[in-house]
């Protein structure tokens, strides 16, 4: 992946890093009990004061889920893209959006409509859970 790894502090460093070993979302609550598994001292407060922190800096993407939590994973930030999320394990994959800038364009020149945002996950079974 290509974020950065120039986290000034050592705990965001170790939030990174849990982060950077998981390809899905996970919840603050989860990064912080994976910190006290490694005997990392970082509190709640700072996992979410650094979740903040990475996500203005384009390095986060937040998900909430159906329940209402908020979940976090580390994203390439130099390519628009969305995701593919595994209902059985909770992989996430990326997945390129050229045919959603070909909608975009076609809304435009037949509406007339200028798509500013849009957000878009796509669900399943990954390859392994099959």
């Amino acid at each position: 992946m290509g974020v950065r790894s120039d986290y000034v502090t050592r705990p965001r460093e170790q939030i990174a890093s849990i982060l950077r070993a998981r390809k899905r979302f996970i919840s603050a609550a989860e990064i912080h009990r994976a910190l006290g598994s490694a005997k990392a001292r970082v509190s709640l407060s700072t996992v979410y004061r650094t979740l903040e922190h990475l996500q203005t800096k384009g390095d986060v993407t937040v998900r909430i889920e159906p329940a209402g939590e908020s979940t976090y994973m580390l994203c390439e930030p130099e390519h628009h893209h969305h995701h593919a999320i595994c209902k059985v394990c909770g992989r996430v994959d990326d997945v390129d959006c050229t045919a959603i800038e070909q909608f975009s364009e076609s809304l435009r020149s037949l509406n007339g409509f200028a798509l500013e945002d849009h957000a878009m996950e796509f669900f399943g079974r990954c390859k392994a859970c099959q």
